[in-house]
């Protein structure tokens, strides 16, 4: 009985709200809406708004039909019903007949379709249309109209949506709302309030791929962060075919995999995650390395803007901290510190936590941290089965020791290992994850041999260079003519800056920060090196304090850079490099060995390099195959050492001996 009389309140209460519209000029004969009001109900039609066309054709074959009405008084009552719904339409949804008036970038004839369409949906102002309205009207073209008929009116509410937008960006308040915010909202990107980024869209005919649905029961977590790179895409990534191709696409594709396999955070995306992605990706593009491109970017994307430091995440991006500048190379700069590669999660909690110790509070150059880092996670890798690292026995330790001893690496390498996994122990230990540490570095580490490194550069290999150095671009011309002259190491030639050279008076120096050994040197420099720098610092106005090679950021000049672009036009221009590849370091050795051969001390070359002792210069003077031929020369010039001394000439026929 409640069901019951509830619905016949809602009936009276369709009816009453269709009376009181018809009643709605009193000069009418009340015949007019009677009449009306009657066919209306029995049809089923309880709002004078929702009447169509062909409903007033049939209203008019009804009138005629019941044959109490003259042909004027069946026009006369047809009119009544068209008048009263164009004054209603008038007053109800004035403001958006005038906002649809206004757009002049669509045509006139394909206004009303669409105008209807939103009165039929109760839209009072262009604003309130969004990508659900959108689809409501694509759903009913394609019903009632051809498929490109449908298209023209559906691009038509696309225009009359953006003309409102853009006017509305025209305002003050209308610039305050110009970034996107997340409501948990669907958002269709021609309808973004930067309607310069939003008609880069024009062209893609799939609109499907532009529609981004934050409305799912989903975490709301993952939403916000597709949210935020997606925002990121769209204010940073210029060129609309790069914006698509390596970031709209694949991250739409990421984010369906994300909800598929129920993953919350896209910071702590697993390796065997990232592979199973890479694999749909592979079903769909060609570049699928270039598609992929969007896990780093985006995990990057996140780390960066966090408010505070997201320790949690599986890779940390170096760029987010402020290092003291003799932590960092600026040549060969440390881009990312990555843990997805140790499965076991607990295992990996502890390695991010050691590594925080080592980034935040340790003093260790980043490139020590990370060499540490690949240590660590290879030992933690190999133990990946084990519940956690902190029950490791030493039994499994010496095994794993001994499988590094029996690799082909030097033996500095293996004590290196052992010692930085000491290291890790040692702060399980001082954070209380283990007891006791249960094994001695000094029991496993090899013996290590002093050994000579034979790389000087020959003559006639580096003259070959020095002749056709014209041909190749001026900051590689440059670099190696420092290498070259002064036998710097390549991070200092390319950290170099502008108020590295000067003249006192007698000779030239160059001033150099030596990354490795974290201390300052000056070495004297030909007048033509000086002459040729100085030249180059006044052409591009450098300071003093600027950079004398930069990177396309404005930072060091890349060392990476500079040996792939020199080998290449090496290779172009037909230079013979000798052994396996280019190597910047051998120049250090050939002008070392050179230093030696004119009779400088190892002394002197020792501190010229910058070494801390003479063992390691001794490795880097290619001495003994020189020094062994002037020795040979010096002992078989004197006389007395001559192998034909005491060989007595006989004449033909003569007897000899006694």
């Amino acid at each position: 009985m409640i069901a019951l009389r509830l619905l016949n309140t809602e009936s009276q209460d369709k009816a009453d709200y269709l009376h009181n519209q018809l009643i709605t000029d009193i000069n009418v004969p009340s015949t007019y809406w009677e009449c009306a009001e009657s066919y209306l109900k029995g049809v089923g039609i309880y709002d004078v708004f929702l009447i169509e066309e062909q409903d007033f054709r049939n209203y008019k074959i009804f009138l005629r039909e019941t044959g109490n009405f003259t042909k004027k008084q069946v026009f006369e009552r047809t009119g009544f019903l068209r008048n009263l719904k164009k004054t209603l339409i008038q007053e109800e949804y004035k403001e958006l007949l005038d906002e649809i008036e206004q757009c002049n970038t669509v045509q006139e004839r394909l206004k009303g379709n669409v105008r209807n369409f939103l009165i039929r949906q109760g839209i009072h102002h262009v604003k309130e249309i969004d990508y659900r309205i959108r689809e409501l009207y694509e759903s009913e073209l394609r019903r009632t109209k051809t498929s490109s008929k449908g298209l023209e009116y559906l691009k038509t509410l696309d225009r009359i949506k953006q003309f409102d937008i853009r006017k509305e960006m025209e305002t003050l308040s209308g610039r305050n709302k110009e970034r996107l915010k997340y409501e948990g909202q669907v958002i269709f990107l021609p309808y973004i309030p930067d309607q310069d980024i939003a008609s880069d869209f024009d062209y893609i005919q799939d609109k499907s791929e532009l529609v981004w649905d934050f409305s799912q029961k989903v975490p709301e977590t993952l939403k916000k962060q597709i949210f935020q790179i997606l925002c990121y895409a769209l204010r940073n990534i210029k060129d609309s075919k790069d914006r698509r191709v390596r970031y709209l696409l694949p991250l739409r594709w990421m984010y369906e995999f994300c909800v598929e396999e129920g993953i919350d955070d896209i910071e702590r995306l697993e390796l065997e995650q990232i592979k199973k992605l890479e694999t749909i990706v592979a079903r769909k593009v060609a570049n699928v390395k270039n598609s992929m491109q969007i896990v780093d970017n985006s995990r990057k994307i996140l780390f960066m803007s966090g408010k505070e430091i997201h320790w949690h995440a599986n890779v940390w991006y170096m760029e987010r901290f402020n290092f003291a500048p003799e932590r960092v190379n600026p040549s060969n700069p440390v881009q990312r510190l990555s843990f997805y590669e140790v499965t076991n999660e607990r295992n990996r909690e502890l390695l991010q936590e050691y590594m925080k110790y080592q980034v935040g509070i340790g003093d260790l150059a980043l490139g020590n941290i990370r060499n540490q880092l690949c240590y660590i996670k290879k030992f933690l890798v190999y133990f990946n089965t084990l519940e956690s690292i902190c029950e490791i026995t030493e039994e499994q330790i010496a095994e794993y020791f001994k499988l590094l001893q029996e690799e082909e690496i030097k033996a500095e390498t293996v004590n290196r290992q052992i010692f930085d996994i000491h290291r890790f122990f040692v702060y399980l230990n001082a954070k209380g994850h283990i007891k006791r540490i249960i094994f001695d570095p000094n029991y496993y580490i090899q013996k290590v041999f002093p050994y000579h490194h034979d790389r000087s550069v020959q003559e006639d290999e580096y003259m070959e260079i020095l002749q056709k150095l014209k041909f190749f671009p001026e900051v590689q011309r440059l670099i190696f003519l420092n290498l070259w002259a002064t036998g710097l190491r390549i991070s200092e030639v390319c950290t170099l800056k502008g108020g590295a050279y000067y003249w006192d008076g007698e000779d030239a120096w160059i001033k150099v920060y030596q990354i490795k050994m974290k201390t300052e040197k000056m070495i004297p420099i030909s007048l033509v090196l000086y002459q040729i720098m100085k030249i180059y610092i006044k052409k591009h106005h450098i300071k003093p304090t600027d950079f004398l090679f930069k990177s396309k950021d404005g930072g060091a000049y890349r060392t990476g850079t500079f040996v792939k672009g020199f080998k290449a036009n090496c290779k172009k221009y037909g230079i013979h490099i000798s052994g396996e590849t280019f190597k910047t370091h051998d120049y250090r050795h050939t002008l070392a060995s050179s230093f030696y051969d004119e009779g400088v001390s190892i002394q002197t070359i020792r501190d010229y390099l910058g070494h801390n002792n003479e063992n390691m210069t001794k490795q880097y003077i290619d001495y003994m195959p020189k020094r062994i031929e002037q020795a040979n020369k010096e002992y078989f010039n004197q006389a007395e050492n001559l192998l034909a001394t005491g060989i007595i000439p006989k004449k033909r026929g003569e007897k000899t001996g006694k």
